[in-house]
Parts: C-alpha cells; structure tokens; sequence
C-alpha cells in the first residue's frame, strides 16, 4: 500500500531526472561539438562562438529548467550550467590536441536531444495552460502589465549588475582563450558539488535573503582582489565567480511572474550584456593600468548597493504580491519584493 502511495512521487521524479539529463547533455553535447568546429576555423571564430554558446547557455538553460522545476529549479539549473561550460572548455582542449572528426556527430546529437526535451516541455506547459485556465479567472491587462514591468526592473537590473561584476573579471580569463588547458575533472566536480549544496541553501531561504548573500559575496570578492595579500588567490577569482553566476541566475528568476514578465531568458541575455560590458572596459589600457583599483571598488561597491537595495523593503515594510505564473505553479513561490 505504502509502495503504491508512492509510486506517483517517484514517477514524477524519474521523468524529471530524465528531462533534466536530456536537456543538459544536449546543451554539453552542442556546446563541446561548436567549439571543437569553431577551433578548427581559427581563434578569431573561436572567441566568437565561445561568447555565442555562453550567451545561449545562459538564456536557454535557466529559461528552460526553471519552467519545469519551478521553486526548485536552483540546483538543477546551476548544475546544467557547470556542465555546459566544462562541456566547451573539453571541446576547445579536443581542438587543440588535433581531434576534428566528433564535431558534428556531437553537434547533431546535441540538437536532437534539446528537441526531443523542448518539446515534452511545450506538452506540460500546453497542458498546464489548460488546466489553469479552468481554475482561474483573467485579471485585468493593466495590472498584468504593471506588474511585468516591475518584476523586469527588479529581475533584469540585477542580472546585469551580476554580469558586469563577472565581466571585469576577463584579465583573470584570458588564459582560457589564448591556450589553457581544459578544466580539470576535479575542478568540474567541485563546482558542482558547491552548487548543489549552496543551491540547496538557497532554496530553503528566503529568495531575497539568498540573492542578498550572493550579492555581498559578488562585493566583497571584488573589493578583495584590489588587496597585494590575496594577488596570490586571484587566479581562483574567475572560477568562483563563475559559480555564483551559475547560481544568482535560477535565483532571480524563483520570484512569482518574473519568468513570464521577462520572457524567461532576459536574465541569463541581461547577464551576458554585462558581462560583455564589463570585460570591454576591464580590458582597456586604463583598466589594466591606473584604473584598475577604481574598477574593482566601484564593481564591489556597487553590488553592495545592490544588496542593500534588496533589504530595503522589509525594513520599510513594502510587499509586492505576485502570483506564480502558470509555467511556474508546481509548487510554493517566494516573491521578489
């Protein structure tokens, strides 16, 4: 009897499993198949797709996993996320030890992976649309646009701020365009296992308490590598970095509506803009030289200001009240407030 109670939770689970191993290994499969193409075409091509598959993964992969697993979707979107980029970073190591004939064999089999997992996502959201709208009564336009607005503002403005922070960081990433070596096993699973765990946390908290956290981190990380002490530790920067990227981005998207109101992907797009930005000016001759301790401090002082600004409206005691949008109601939501 008990076996029986339990064998819907556990289907449910083993569906999920599979989704998520559908979708994350079509995106490592595409990802490792496009660089080691794009290698064999010459490192100006090489940087190119590098920067188009980050922006893909970071659109696609939150967008997409986050419809599925809803309130839960941290661990499982961070963890895609770490394996797509080691997934490039193997791809572009191939390249370089001379293997070219696995490109499109892993390009094709990449794509039909991600189609076969978008679409079992398009049935369940076809599926959850018609139940809710069942269940529930449409509201009026100006208050659905009215809160969209509001939720792009406080979900896409972050993203970027994290972006910028990350994109400063590209004097410390150079080695991995100009010849380093792919990341090592070790180093794949400790991320991953630092995002699970830190995901983990994060989903039992508060969202704004969480993002309150990564943002303080994003600062005082910045302001630190400005120290002659920790010059040392300041090739660790990138790789941390990386990892509160994989997990600030399903973060900001936990909050109600803002899947829908940004259209699901603005986050991980608004992160990649600003990482762009970022390493556009901390790559300049002024970034390198003079300005590069104002660089560093205006970046940490800014994603202070950041958090300081999400613990602002329990202080002042302002709520916003959105609901989950259809997509996302699988189970309790935190709002960003």
């Amino acid at each position: 009897m008990m076996l029986r109670a339990r064998r819907p939770a556990v289907m449910h689970a083993l569906r999920a499993l599979s989704l998520w191993s559908a979708f994350t290994g079509g995106a490592s499969a595409l990802a490792a198949g496009a660089m080691l193409a794009a290698m064999q075409a010459g490192p100006s091509l090489a940087v190119f797709a590098a920067s188009a598959l980050s922006l893909l993964a970071m659109v696609l992969v939150p967008a997409a996993l986050a419809r599925r697993f809803a309130t839960r979707a941290t661990v499982p979107v961070a963890s895609a996320l770490v394996l797509t980029m080691a997934a490039m970073s193997a791809g572009s190591a191939a390249a370089r030890a001379g293997v070219s004939g696995a490109a499109a064999p892993l390009a094709l089999g990449g794509i039909a992976l991600l189609a076969a997992a978008w679409q079992h996502l398009r049935r369940d959201a076809i599926a959850q649309s018609e139940h809710d709208a069942h269940a529930t009564t449409p509201r009026p336009a100006t208050r659905v646009i009215e809160r969209g607005w509001r939720n792009n503002v406080w979900v896409v403005a972050p993203a970027l701020l994290a972006g910028v922070s990350s994109g400063v960081l590209a004097r410390f990433q150079f080695f991995a365009i100009c010849g380093g070596g792919p990341a090592s096993a070790a180093h794949v699973a400790a991320s991953l296992a630092v995002v699970m765990v830190a995901g983990w946390l994060a989903e039992r908290v508060d969202q704004r308490h969480a993002l309150l956290a990564f943002f303080v981190l994003r600062g005082a990380l910045l302001a630190a590598l400005t120290l002659d002490a920790l010059a040392p530790w300041a090739a660790l920067a990138a790789p941390a970095f990386a990892v509160l990227d994989y997990l600030t981005l399903p973060t900001l998207m936990r909050g109600g509506r803002a899947a829908r109101a940004t259209q699901a992907g603005c986050p991980g797009f608004a992160h990649h803009a600003g990482m762009l930005a970022g390493a556009a000016l901390a790559t300049t001759s002024w970034g390198f030289g003079q300005g590069f301790y104002m660089l560093f401090l205006v970046g940490g002082a800014l994603n202070l200001a950041c958090a300081f600004a999400l613990a602002i409206p329990r202080a002042a005691g302002t709520h916003a009240h959105f609901s989950a949008s259809p997509a996302l109601a699988m189970g309790s939501v935190t709002d960003l407030r």
